[in-house]
């Protein structure tokens, strides 16, 4: 079997993209096909698109949109590397940044110099992304002078916006109706974590509930019994969160969901590309947890997130960083580098938020599938 298809880079991801009509008709055989694209199971996705990690082992079906006021529907799956898994209950902020760029090249919309608003409808999450996509002759814009952290060179800036991102999973910003909540991890001790869906379903915790200075990098990361200490923290979170019944549950059935934010006051590190990162620059540092391991760079709607709660009182984050920052845009020092989210907010309601990204198309063509 092959599949006509486009591998994008997003941010500082990458996906393989389809438009969804050139997909079976049978979205039930979906998962298993985007496994095959993907190399999955297999650490190393050697038979597959996937580049062993995260960040590179994600897949976009894109539509002309059902909604009367967007352009474009958009589907976001995780592929699992070693587990067997697809999941398509959350979304993805960099991949989302390379939709509107799809959309124009591919003639999904008008394209309008110098730049094309595309309104895209994710339907994971059931909201709408607005994007900001510059464009020359036609097609979307790759060269420029904006830079990304975690992206090397430079490309042309796009603004994207997710529009009250709030409930994006549960329907509640704060699902339990708390700003924070005390988790209790089986074979570990109580917790305060902030558990917020607003993007994506995000569970905060303080680094120093963990041992950690909240500024590491790997390998101390992939440390596998701190990962395990947060897999429980995460599985009682599941739990509250409702995607769950029981705890013990949360791993093979919500793997993806909530994902886990590590958050400190900022500090000085050395970045995983071996320049420093001050904190100066930053107005808090953080580290995600996706899919049971470290995420290398930062996504944009664990940010967003972060931001959300960040605004309001009594929450991790609130606590850790309160009126020490400008409430406009927050600075978070990740990995690479820093990962800037504008929010405005509503009283307690955020009304949009975003960042600057760049996009590019890598390739295009047929992927192969060896059919059982």
């Amino acid at each position: 079997m092959k599949l006509k298809c486009v591998y994008m880079r997003g941010g500082t991801s990458k996906a393989v993209f389809f438009h969804k009509k050139d997909l079976p008709e049978d979205v039930a055989i979906w998962p298993k096909l985007f496994m095959k694209v993907m190399g999955t199971p297999d650490s190393k996705q050697i038979d597959g698109m996937g580049g062993a990690a995260q960040i590179t082992s994600k897949i976009a079906v894109v539509a002309p949109s059902e909604q009367p006021d967007c352009d474009v529907d958009y589907t976001f799956f995780q592929v699992g590397i070693e587990e067997p898994i697809v999941a398509d209950n959350l979304n993805c902020g960099n991949i989302s940044c390379a939709v509107g760029p799809f959309a124009v090249d591919e003639g999904l919309v008008t394209a309008e110099e110098p730049v094309t608003v595309v309104r895209v409808y994710n339907t994971n999450t059931r909201k709408v992304i607005e994007e900001h996509i510059p464009v020359k002759s036609g097609k979307a814009l790759t060269k420029g002078v904006a830079s990304i952290m975690g992206v090397p060179g430079t490309g042309a800036g796009m603004d994207i916006f997710f529009e009250k991102p709030g409930g994006a999973a549960t329907g509640k910003l704060f699902p339990t109706g708390n700003v924070l909540d005390i988790l209790e991890p089986e074979g570990y001790p109580s917790v305060e974590a902030t558990l917020i869906d607003c993007s994506n379903p995000v569970m905060i915790l303080a680094s120093k509930n963990l041992g950690l200075k909240g500024s590491e990098i790997e390998p101390f990361l992939s440390d596998k019994e701190l990962l395990t200490h947060i897999e429980s923290i995460r599985s009682a979170a599941a739990v509250k969160f409702g995607f769950v019944e029981q705890a013990k549950d949360a791993t093979e059935q919500s793997l993806a969901a909530p994902k886990v934010a590590v958050i400190s006051r900022p500090h000085d590190y050395k970045g995983s590309d071996g320049n420093m990162i001050l904190k100066e620059d930053m107005d808090i540092c953080s580290r995600i947890i996706s899919v049971g391991a470290f995420h290398k760079t930062h996504p944009i709607t664990s940010g967003i997130a972060i931001a959300a709660a960040a605004s309001i009182p009594g929450t991790v984050a609130w606590n850790l960083i309160g009126e020490n920052w400008d409430h406009k845009t927050l600075k978070i020092g990740h990995p690479y580098g820093i990962l800037p989210i504008k929010i405005v907010m509503d009283g307690d309601t955020v009304a949009k938020a975003g960042t600057i990204r760049t996009a590019r198309r890598i390739m295009d063509g047929y992927i192969y599938i060896e059919e059982e």
